[in-house]
């Protein structure tokens, strides 16, 4: 995986190899370090649009073609950890962790697809694509 685009609002990460020479689905994993500060006691969630990797546009395909890809995404702040692991449900949301008082510094992402939870299916063609989402809230 490799940071392809970045904004001030968002960073977009691509697998760039999702599968292998007979398309079936390789393993694949980047981290990525952000820095980061809320000056207030707050909660951090991670959540996924689509409950994992599905195709952009929608292919017909029998049910021996894989077309949606599960995902672990752990976040790290300050000294807790959110880990999410995608189950095909869309808005499916980690549980949330406290940082009880103000936090500067590394926020860690890793994010992992595991070549095992594929079984021996091939992968449709197509751009696969989710939003992931870390949301900070203050403790009020």
């Amino acid at each position: 995986m490799a940071v392809s685009a970045s904004s001030g609002a968002q960073n977009v990460l691509s697998v760039t190899q999702l599968t292998d020479l007979n398309a079936k689905l390789t393993s694949a994993s980047i981290t990525v370090t952000l820095k980061g500060m809320c000056n207030h006691p707050h909660t951090m969630t991670v959540s996924s649009k689509n409950g994992g990797l599905v195709p952009l546009i929608k292919t017909e395909a029998s049910s021996e073609f894989i077309q949606h890809i599960d995902y672990s995404a752990s976040i790290s702040w300050a000294s807790s950890v959110s880990v999410l692991q995608t189950e095909g449900v869309q808005g499916q949301t980690s549980p949330s962790v406290v940082a009880p008082g103000a936090v500067s510094g590394d926020l860690r992402l890793d994010i992992s697809i595991a070549s095992a939870n594929a079984a021996d299916a091939p992968v449709v063609a197509g751009t696969f694509t989710d939003n992931l989402v870390i949301v900070f809230t203050p403790l009020l």
